[in-house]
């Protein structure tokens, strides 16, 4: 495998895992192999910052393989005593920091996390970055230390630093489907499913089909349609963008596609439509023609849920002010939202949440949205 076409497997791969979180072990053992790690772990979290109740997405993965086990182990541990935590959020966007650097001379010596987690987990010698990603949120990754007996090289920095576009985007578009909740499902999910617009393209740029959400979106005509066949953007200048966007990710034949982000303005809305492009990844191996080559998934903040409260209390056995700080925590909102639309404190908000996890077995909202969100299939049935 040349560097070139590794590089091309990765950026396919980040692609993957970031519509499927099962597919994520496969693009950290590949980054690792173009790095030279021992493996890399990545933390994004939601706008208030490096806090448990913010986490979204957390990972641990050694030569390819996810450690659960190290994830669980950390944060019960030694995330809050972890010296280092407090100056992540800190660094200037997509600065290496060695990660020997986020604990003084002192803490070297007394820190628990320093000496005792991070070398178990091969990365007391390794490299830090953090990313900015939408909405005042943190995409961290710690790379792992380097399989080098010298240290860090320079061809191993900047290849580092030519994949770090590639993980922020990677970052930005899980927490674009996790707000829609359409992780974890596959191509088919999302076309079957309702709360993310899918719409296929094939290699001329022609749409080939779109879900029931993308439908509805296109015939509107609001900020985006199918025109002829091709979809397009109302306004001029975005509706060029959009024609690179696609230009880009289905590429002349042999060519690595790439994807992209934009949003779309809209006549009779004030938020926009986040639209994200991707090229549908053709194994190596696969030398038939394929119909569909790339997707675009299209993100409207103004879809809700339908859930009722009551089914959610029902189903799930909560009391009717946990089940109605459900369904508002599965539309979208944040806990503080909540709290201001309850006239509640945000206390109370998560107060009620950590009674909610008590009783379902789980520690984090995105279990309980996803639980939440379940319902949808039976929310319309007798």
């Amino acid at each position: 495998m040349t560097p070139k076409g590794l590089f091309g497997r990765i950026v396919a791969s980040l692609q993957e895992a970031a519509l499927d979180p099962g597919h994520w072990p496969t693009a950290a053992g590949l980054i690792d192999m173009a790095i030279g790690a021992k493996g890399n772990s990545v933390l994004i979290t939601g706008d208030a910052g490096l806090v448990p109740e913010s986490i979204a997405w957390w990972r641990i993965c050694l030569g390819g393989q996810r450690h659960e086990d190290l994830e669980r182990e950390y944060f019960r541990a030694y995330w809050p005593h972890d010296e280092r935590v407090p100056r992540m959020g800190w660094l200037p966007s997509g600065e290496l920091m060695p990660v020997p650097d986020l604990y003084t001379e002192d803490e070297k010596k007394t820190s628990l996390t320093y000496n005792e987690f991070l070398p178990r987990a091969d990365m007391q010698k390794g490299l830090h970055v953090r990313l900015d990603g939408p909405d005042r949120s943190h995409i961290i990754w710690t790379f792992g230390d380097s399989i080098g007996a010298r240290g860090w090289s320079t061809a191993q920095i900047a290849a580092i630093e030519r994949l770090l576009p590639h993980l922020r985007l990677f970052g930005s578009m899980w927490l674009a489907l996790a707000d829609t909740r359409a992780l974890g499902r596959s191509f088919a999910g999302l076309l079957d499913g309702g709360s993310t617009g899918l719409v296929q393209l094939d290699r001329q740029g022609r749409i080939v089909e779109t879900n029931d959400a993308a439908t509805k979106l296109l015939r509107h005509r609001n900020g985006l349609l199918d025109s002829g066949g091709y979809l397009r953007a109302l306004a001029p200048r975005e509706n060029d963008r959009l024609r690179r966007l696609v230009a880009r990710a289905v590429p002349p034949f042999g060519e690595q596609g790439s994807a992209g982000t934009m949003t779309i303005r809209r006549s009779r809305s004030r938020s926009r439509l986040m639209l994200h492009v991707s090229p549908v990844a053709v194994r190596e191996w696969e030398f038939r023609p394929v119909r569909v080559a790339a997707v675009v998934l299209v993100v409207d903040p103004e879809r809700r849920s339908r859930i009722a409260p009551e089914l959610a209390a029902e189903v799930l056995g909560l009391t009717p002010a946990e089940s109605r700080l459900a369904v508002m925590l599965a539309d979208g909102h944040s806990p503080r939202e909540i709290a201001s639309r309850t006239d509640r404190t945000e206390g109370t908000v998560q107060w009620h949440l950590k009674q909610i996890f008590r009783k379902q077995g789980i520690s984090r909202q995105t279990d309980l949205v996803r639980r939440v969100l379940s319902l949808e299939r039976v929310a319309g049935r007798p």
